[in-house]
C-alpha cells in the first residue's frame, strides 16, 4: 500500500473541537490530537473542522515532500 496523501487523509485521526470564549474571539477552535501544531478555527463547529482539515492536508503534503515520518493514529479498542 502506498502511503500517499490520500492514505493519510483517510485515516481516522481524532480531531478535538471546543468553543472559543468571547475573549478569545468567539467561534470554534479545532486541532488534531496527534498533531497539536495543526489547528483551525471558524464561526461554526463545521467551519472549524473544514479549516483544520485543510491545514492538516497542507501539513501532510509538506511532511511527505520532506520524507518526514508521519504518525498514524492509535486505535484503542473498548472492552
Amino acid at each position: 500500500m502506498t502511503k500517499n496523501l490520500d492514505y493519510y487523509m483517510a485515516l481516522p485521526y481524532e480531531i478535538l473541537v471546543r468553543p472559543l470564549t468571547k475573549k478569545e474571539g468567539g467561534g470554534y477552535f479545532a486541532r488534531y490530537k496527534d498533531f497539536p501544531f495543526v489547528m483551525g478555527d471558524g464561526e461554526t463547529e463545521t467551519q472549524a473542522l473544514e479549516d483544520v482539515k485543510k491545514a492538516f492536508k497542507g501539513a501532510i503534503m509538506v511532511m511527505l515532500e520532506n520524507n518526514d515520518q508521519i504518525a498514524e493514529p492509535v486505535i484503542e479498542e473498548v472492552g
